[in-house]
Formats: structure tokens, sequence, C-alpha cells
């Protein structure tokens, strides 16, 4: 499993790839790798109504990562399964070690 192939440096922090699956029973961001689509993927248990799932998506992931929803920014996909999210102000390194630990 390489994460590292999901989150690509960005000159403001870093950016992840996402596979999600809303309405799922139950949270789990990030809930596992795709090595085919180089995403992490999540569950979320909001419906894709009024961009529930995306705020439970950014909610999660600040989270996850230990900083600010308010630096957590859904770039696009925002009515796709698969988004690409801006973490703002986190290195690709920090971000994968973070994410990793969630992970196992």
């Amino acid at each position: 499993m390489d994460l590292c192939e999901a989150v690509k440096p960005h000159p403001l922090g870093c950016i992840i790839s996402f596979e999600v699956v809303p309405g799922s029973s139950r949270l789990a961001v990030p809930s596992g790798f795709n090595p085919w689509r180089r995403s992490l993927e999540a569950h979320l248990t909001e419906e894709p109504s009024r961009g529930r799932a995306n705020r439970q998506l950014t909610e999660e992931l600040a989270r996850t990562l230990g900083i600010s929803e308010l630096n957590v920014e859904v770039l696009s996909g925002h009515k796709s399964a698969r988004k690409l999210l801006l973490v703002k102000g986190m290195a690709k390194d920090e971000a994968v070690s973070a994410l990793k630990q969630k992970l196992s």
C-alpha cells in the first residue's frame, strides 16, 4: 500500500485524492487505499445532499491530521465520488505519516 501516490505536494500544502462512499453505516476517513485509482477511500455516514458529505469529509480529515477544518478545502469533485482536497500548511510527508497512522 503506497499512500504517497494519493498525496501530492502543493505550494500551499498538499493535495489528497479521495474516493468517497457516502451513506455508509460507519464513518472512516481514511478507510483504505485504492492502488488502481491512486486514491484514499473514505466511508461517510452523511448523504451527498447540500454538501453534507463534503463537510463531513473535510471535518474528519482535519481531525485525522490534527489541524483546523478551515485548512481543508475541497478543490474538485464537489458533486463526484472522486475528490481532491487541499490541506493548507501541511507538507506531504506530514500528511502521509498521519494517514498511515490512522490506517494501521
